[in-house]
C-alpha cells in the first residue's frame, strides 16, 4: 500500500462519511464527480475519492467545470495530471488561473509552476522584487519596470520615472498598481481620487494582466468608440476580458438588427457578459418568438441569465394579466422587471384596480404611484387596448381604424384587458374576425352576458319569442355580423343604450347624459337589410 492510500484510509477513519449505498457500503463524494474526475484526469476511484475528501469544494463541480479546468491547464502548458497532484487548482476559476499565469509571466517569472499559481497572492503582495530575485523566480538582471511597460501601448514616457527609490524594495503588487494608475491617468485623464475609488469598488482590476487591460481599452476606444467619460464612470469595463469582447463584436454582431457596438456604447454592462451566455439568451428569445422590436425596446434583458429569462417567460404565460401582452413590443421590459411587475399587480388588485396596462406594470415608479392614487379604474390612454385588439385580429385592420371605432363607447378604457381577451377567444369560435371587427363594442361586454344573449339565437323557443316582439325581423336571414349587432342591442336595451351594459355589478355602473348609439343604428338597419 503506497503512502497516498495509507493517508486516504487514515482520513477515512477520522472523518465522517458522506453517504452509504443500499448495501451499507461506505462511499465518499458525489458519484457523478467521481466519474468525471476519472474520465478527464485518468485516475482511479480511490484517488478521486481522496481528492473529494481532502478538498470538499471539488464535490460541487459539474462536468463542464472540470472539463474547462482541464482545457485551461493544457492551454497554459501543464499536463492534465497536474490537477490530480495539485487538487487545490480545481478550487479556482479557469479565468482566474489564466490571469494569474499571465501576470506572473508579465512580471518576468522564469519558470511558473502550479504552486506559484496557488500561492499567487503571497508572492505578489508580500514578497519584494529583491526577494523574488534571490529565490531565482525573477532574473537578477531584468528591468521589471520596463518589462511591464512593454505590455502597454500609447505610453509617452519611460516608466522608470515612476519609481525613484530602489525598485527591489517594492512588491510586484505595488509596482503594477502604480503602472496601472499612471497608464489610466494618461489614457483616460483619470484623477488619483477617481482611480482609488474605482479600485476600491472593483478590486479585481488590480490583478488583471496589463496586456489585457491595454487590449480591452484599445477595443473599447477604437472599435466600440466608447467616450472616455463613460469609461471613467463605468470603471468595471477596464477588467473586461478582451478575447470575450472581440468574440461579442465579431460573432454576436447585432441585437434586434442594431450593431452590438452601438448597443454597448448605450449599455456598457453588456460588454461584461460572456459570449456563450448572450448566444443562449438569443436562442431562448427566438424559441418563444420574441420579436426584434421587443429586443430593441429592452437591451437590458441580455444582462439576465438564460435560465432566469426562460423561467420568467414561462411564468408570464401562465398569468393572464401578463400573457395578454406577450406580443407587445415592450413585453420584455415586464420580464426584466418581473418582481416589480408582480408586486404592482398584487397591489392594484388589492385596491380593486383591474384595468392594467403594460406601462403601469413596468413603467416608472412615479407614473405607477399616480395611477395607484387616482380614483376609479381605467387603462389611461387606451393604447394597450387598441394594440391587443389589433393583435387578436392578426393586424388585418389598422390600429387607427380600431381606435376610431372602439372609442365611441363611453367606457372603452374602463374594461380590463384580460376580460377583452377572454371574450375574443370565446367569440372567435363562432364568429369571423371581420364579424368581430364590425361589432368591436362586443369585446367590452362580460362573456356571461354575451353567452346568455346568444342563447336567444340557439334556442328555437326563445327565437320565436324574440320575433313576436320584432315582427319585421327574420333571424334566419341574419348573417353573423348582424347577429352580433342584435346581441349588442339586447345587451344595451335595458340600459337605455347608455353603455352601462358592460358592467357585471349593477351597483358599479356609471351614468352618462347621452346614449352612445341609437336603436336605429342596430335593429332597424339590420331588420331592413
Amino acid at each position: 500500500m503506497n503512502f497516498s492510500n495509507k493517508l486516504y484510509l487514515g482520513l477515512l477513519r477520522r472523518r465522517p462519511l458522506h453517504s452509504c449505498n443500499k448495501n451499507n457500503v461506505r462511499t465518499i463524494g458525489n458519484e457523478n464527480v467521481l466519474k468525471n474526475l476519472g474520465k478527464y484526469l485518468k485516475i482511479n476511484r480511490v484517488k478521486a475519492e481522496y481528492m473529494c475528501l481532502k478538498h470538499p469544494v471539488i464535490e460541487k463541480l459539474d462536468e463542464k467545470s472540470i472539463l474547462n479546468m482541464v482545457e485551461t491547464v493544457h492551454e497554459l502548458g501543464f499536463p492534465k495530471i497536474i490537477l490530480a497532484k495539485e487538487p487545490s487548482l480545481l478550487s479556482l476559476l479557469p479565468v482566474t488561473l489564466k490571469f494569474r499565469y499571465r501576470v506572473l509571466k508579465e512580471c518576468g517569472f522564469i519558470d511558473i509552476q502550479p504552486v506559484h499559481l496557488l500561492t499567487y497572492l503571497p508572492i505578489v503582495k508580500q514578497k519584494s522584487i529583491g526577494e523574488l530575485r534571490k529565490l531565482g523566480l525573477i532574473s537578477p538582471h531584468m528591468n521589471v519596470e520596463n518589462k511591464l511597460a512593454s505590455h502597454m501601448t500609447q505610453w509617452p514616457t519611460s516608466l522608470t520615472n515612476l519609481i525613484y527609490e530602489d525598485v527591489n524594495k517594492n512588491s510586484l503588487y505595488t509596482l503594477r498598481l502604480k503602472i496601472i494608475q499612471r497608464y489610466l491617468e494618461l489614457l483616460l485623464d483619470l484623477s488619483t481620487e477617481e482611480f482609488h475609488r474605482g479600485i476600491k469598488t472593483y478590486p479585481t482590476v488590480k490583478h488583471r494582466p496589463l496586456k489585457a487591460i491595454n487590449e480591452t481599452l484599445n477595443i473599447l476606444q477604437s472599435q466600440v468608440m466608447m467616450p472616455n467619460y463613460k469609461l471613467k464612470t463605468n470603471f468595471y469595463l477596464i477588467h473586461v476580458d478582451p478575447d470575450n469582447l472581440k468574440n461579442i463584436i465579431h460573432n454576436f454582431k447585432t441585437i434586434g438588427g442594431i450593431d452590438i457596438k452601438e448597443i454597448i456604447r448605450l449599455h456598457p454592462k453588456l460588454a461584461t457578459k460572456n459570449y456563450t451566455t448572450l448566444v443562449e439568451i438569443r436562442n431562448v428569445l427566438q424559441e418563444y418568438g420574441i420579436s426584434n422590436e421587443a429586443q430593441r425596446r429592452c437591451f437590458d434583458i441580455y444582462t439576465l441569465s438564460p435560465n432566469t429569462i426562460k423561467e420568467r417567460i414561462e411564468t408570464a404565460m401562465k398569468i393572464p394579466e401578463f400573457s395578454t401582452f406577450f406580443n407587445h413590443p415592450r413585453f420584455l421590459k415586464m420580464i426584466h422587471y418581473k418582481k416589480t411587475a408582480m408586486k404592482r399587480l398584487n397591489n392594484l388588485y388589492s385596491n380593486n384596480k383591474k384595468c392594467l396596462s403594460l406601462n403601469i406594470l413596468s413603467g416608472s415608479s412615479a407614473h405607477f404611484k399616480t395611477f395607484e392614487r387616482a380614483p376609479g379604474d381605467r387603462l389611461g390612454k387606451g393604447k394597450d387596448l387598441v394594440f391587443c385588439i389589433s393583435q387578436f385580429l392578426e393586424n388585418d385592420y389598422s390600429a387607427n381604424d380600431i381606435r376610431r371605432m372602439i372609442r365611441r363607447h363611453p367606457f372603452w378604457i374602463n374594461i380590463p384587458l384580460v376580460q377583452v381577451k377572454y371574450v375574443y377567444e370565446q367569440l372567435c369560435k363562432e364568429f369571423s374576425k371581420s364579424d368581430i371587427y364590425e361589432n368591436s363594442f362586443i369585446l367590452l361586454y362580460p362573456w356571461n352576458k354575451i353567452k346568455e344573449t346568444l342563447d336567444v339565437f340557439n334556442s328555437p323557443t326563445k327565437q320565436r319569442q324574440f320575433q313576436v316582439i320584432y315582427e319585421q325581423l327574420d333571424i334566419k336571414k341574419l348573417n353573423s355580423s348582424k347577429k352580433l349587432s342584435i346581441i349588442l342591442y339586447l345587451l344595451e336595451k335595458n340600459h337605455y343604450f347608455s353603455g352601462n351594459g358592460v358592467w357585471v355589478d349593477e351597483k358599479c355602473k356609471n351614468q352618462v347624459d347621452l346614449p352612445y348609439f341609437q336603436e336605429s343604428e342596430i335593429v332597424v338597419k339590420s331588420a331592413r337589410t
